[in-house]
């Protein structure tokens, strides 16, 4: 009992993170068998609601997620579960070199519950590939996914694609037992309606200022997503919670 401990004491002195961007996706990984909760407050317009997200390592490269949303009441809805999500995420590729690291990585999602009280339904189910570039001081980020939505769903201006690049620099460079901080910037290209057809609302660029911050094995993290063109889509206000947990199996 006490060397288990003792080892889940030292676990959460030496975890380490991979910063990732906010509102893009990202390669990195948790270690296998190890686990993180969050809990990440999400506003759009006048929806408001708690994401909570359960991280595995099933192997070293390959991580799942689900992802369960309660949506808060407001004038439009009752409050209740929104649409519950399962990710995968698998690192094909990664090159460590003195100081840095670069990976590759596959990402994919499905549905498993459907909701009605989301503004903005999500997708049946997502594709993705993502870049990532880490270094003590700078991040650079890149990736590209598209959503599958049900038949009935295609009619409805929904996002169907999205091109993401982003940029982390770390002001302070200091050691891991001390508060550590990352502030992003991210561009957000995303096609809101059926790429086979034409619109002039076809694009949305928004632009996405945000921060990770972190000491040792928790981190709080925050961010808006902007629009640029067109400025009628919502601004969209995130606050989240991660917390890294020893290894289970």
């Amino acid at each position: 009992m006490w060397i288990r401990l003792l080892s889940t004491i030292v676990f959460l002195i030496s975890a380490t993170y991979g910063h990732e961007p906010l509102f893009g996706l990202g390669p990195h990984t948790i270690g296998q068998y190890s686990w993180a909760v969050e809990s990440e407050m999400e506003k759009e317009g006048s929806q408001l609601a708690n994401q909570i997200e359960v991280l595995y390592g099933v192997f070293p490269d390959l991580a799942v997620t689900i992802v369960v949303p309660y949506i808060l009441e407001n004038e439009q809805h009752p409050s209740g579960l929104g649409a519950i999500v399962l990710r995968g995420k698998y690192r094909f590729w990664r090159k460590d070199q003195r100081g840095s690291s670069t990976a590759l990585a596959l990402h994919a999602g499905m549905r498993l519950r459907r909701s009605s009280l989301v503004a903005v339904s999500a997708p049946q189910s997502f594709l993705g590939l993502s870049f990532g570039y880490e270094s003590r001081r700078h991040y650079a980020f890149a990736d590209i996914r598209g959503n599958f939505y049900e038949n009935n769903e295609t009619n409805v201006n929904l996002p169907f694609a999205f091109f993401e690049a982003a940029y982390g620099i770390r002001p302070w460079l200091l050691e891991y037992k001390q508060p550590d901080l990352v502030v992003l910037v991210e561009i957000l290209q995303a096609f809101r309606q059926n790429p086979f057809t034409r619109g002039t609302n076809a694009l949305q660029l928004s632009i996405a200022p945000g921060f990770l911050f972190s000491v040792r094995n928790i981190m709080l993290k925050g961010g808006i997503k902007l629009p640029l063109k067109p400025s009628t889509q919502e601004k969209i206000f995130i606050l989240g919670i991660e917390i890294h947990m020893p290894p289970f199996k």
